[in-house]
């Protein structure tokens, strides 16, 4: 089960936009945070197939795995979002460099150049957002 379905299925959304427009580094991911916790990809999972259930959660503060397996390079986002107080979002974009926003919807927006309803739609319009719900 997990900690809070909302933020991990925001983060799934926004995980497959980036993945369907290769706008993430090979094996990038984009990182959620939520008050103390981190919200990110578990070890070993497709950016193109994650799910909510696929999710891990990370305590900022130290890195303590609350839920799931992280990845082993959690430590540079938590760096990241360590190093700007003020992100709620980090993302290892194509090129490499690690971008950091306010929002999961602002790191959309700094990567693709375009809003985040506009990229949802032309995931979902793609098939790249099959499954990316979770099943009531």
């Amino acid at each position: 089960m997990l900690i809070r379905e909302e933020p991990a299925t925001e983060l799934t959304v926004a995980t497959r936009i980036l993945a369907h427009a290769n706008a993430l580094a090979g094996d990038g991911r984009i990182v959620l945070l939520t008050g103390e916790v981190v919200y990110l990809a578990s070890e070993g999972i497709s950016n193109h197939t994650m799910t909510p259930y696929d999710v891990t959660i990370v305590r900022l503060r130290d890195g303590v795995e609350l839920f799931g397996t992280p990845p082993g390079d959690v430590g540079r986002y938590l760096d990241a979002l360590r190093a700007r107080p003020e992100a709620r979002a980090a993302a290892l974009a194509a090129d490499g460099t690690i971008v950091t926003a306010d929002s999961l919807p602002s790191v959309i927006v700094t990567l693709l150049h375009r809003p985040w309803d506009e990229a949802e739609a032309q995931a979902k319009a793609a098939g790249a957002l099959i499954g990316a719900y979770p099943v009531s």
